[in-house]
């Protein structure tokens, strides 16, 4: 009976379509989930946008990868984006929202009305309620994943609550250190400045604002919804997100439960690999091998996120004042528009009178 058992997975014909938003940090825990399903035997079918998956193929093992799961297939979709858009910042995320619910929709409609084999279960992404929606309409079954930690995903499903309180919008230059006190649990310490971006938009009609609240809202819509994150991390705020999402599944952290079960099946496994859409820069590798355990501060604001010149440059007095040897990633375009700054001289003069080794630049 347990040889049975431990082989049923392996002939599962349960089909699961996976939806991810187009962004770099929710196809990648997605594509972490969709190798652990595929791993016990599930049916996968990743539904990426167009845009994305080309990414993926130029950057990223992801065909060969895969391969080895009879049961996975790739799949892709329309954004209602342009390819030649930066896809960064607000304006993007706008155009990728209405574009999203304009073309994306339909598409999506018809590719699950089609499918062969039919779709058993969808896991959608939780800030596209086009998934949650369409799934009801055609009675499919649907459990959204939500990306980002349970903290977080709590303070967006209290935006109407912080409005309702005249906690938001955040007026003007006020104290950034004062509490907010509409989110159960963290009443004794979220403050304004822990908000994210979006949060700090003078009108609270702000479509973005209006969106994510919206979206987050919906979440309790689905038969379930999954976080990455576990019990330990984030327990005290999971107690109180039960008492709306009373069918939440903490299974985090995927990286780690991927790369147990990968090392399990196979010991010359040397774990997940990268799902960057750009090509990984493997130069910081040696020099990084010859810092001390613990001794090198990471700096990331993500794929999405425009920093102003001024706020480039304060990060980096701020982190050459640390004393601490520092590896922060930036996109090409930054990185280029710094080192002109740099090669002026007054950047990097004042950088080196701040403590800053020539060395530490290289």
């Amino acid at each position: 009976m347990e040889q049975e058992q431990q082989q049923q997975p392996h002939t599962s014909s349960s089909h699961v379509l996976i939806f991810p938003l187009p962004a770099q940090g929710h196809v990648n825990s997605m594509l972490k989930l969709a190798e652990l399903l595929a791993h016990a035997g599930l049916k996968v079918t990743f539904l990426n946008s167009h845009f994305i998956h080309q990414q993926l193929l130029r950057h990223a093992d992801i065909l060969s990868r895969f391969a080895k799961y009879a049961g996975f297939q790739f799949k892709t979709i329309l954004d209602g984006v342009p390819d030649d858009h930066p896809r960064v910042g607000g304006d993007f995320v706008r155009k990728l929202f209405d574009g999203l619910e304009l073309i994306t929709k339909p598409l999506f409609k018809e590719m699950l009305v089609n499918s062969k084999p039919k779709v058993d279960c969808i896991i959608g992404d939780g800030v596209l309620g086009l998934a949650l929606d369409i799934a009801d309409e055609l009675g499919i079954p649907i459990i959204q994943f939500r990306t980002i930690s349970a903290c977080s995903l709590w303070a967006y499903f209290a935006i109407p609550d912080m409005i309702h309180a005249g906690e938001l919008p955040i007026k003007g230059n006020e104290d950034m250190d004062r509490l907010i006190t509409s989110v159960p649990g963290m009443e004794a310490f979220l403050r304004c400045r822990d908000l994210p971006s979006f949060c700090r938009a003078s009108d609270t009609k702000d479509s973005i604002l209006q969106q994510i609240a919206q979206e987050t809202r919906k979440n309790s819509e689905a038969r379930g919804l999954l976080l990455n994150t576990f019990e330990d991390l984030e327990g005290p705020i999971l107690s109180h997100m039960r008492t709306k999402f009373p069918k939440i599944y903490t299974i985090g952290p995927l990286n780690l439960h991927l790369k147990t079960r990968l090392f399990k099946s196979d010991q010359t496994s040397s774990g997940p690999s990268s799902n960057s859409f750009r090509k990984v820069d493997r130069s910081c590798l040696s020099w990084l091998d010859k810092q001390q355990k613990g001794s090198v501060v990471y700096v990331s604001f993500g794929s999405l996120a425009v920093l102003s010149r001024e706020q480039v440059f304060e990060f980096w007095f701020g982190l050459v004042n640390s004393g601490k040897r520092f590896l922060w990633v930036l996109r090409p375009i930054t990185c280029l528009k710094m080192a002109a700054e740099m090669i002026k001289g007054s950047v990097y003069r004042s950088s080196l009178s701040k403590g800053l080794k020539k060395e530490d630049t290289e």
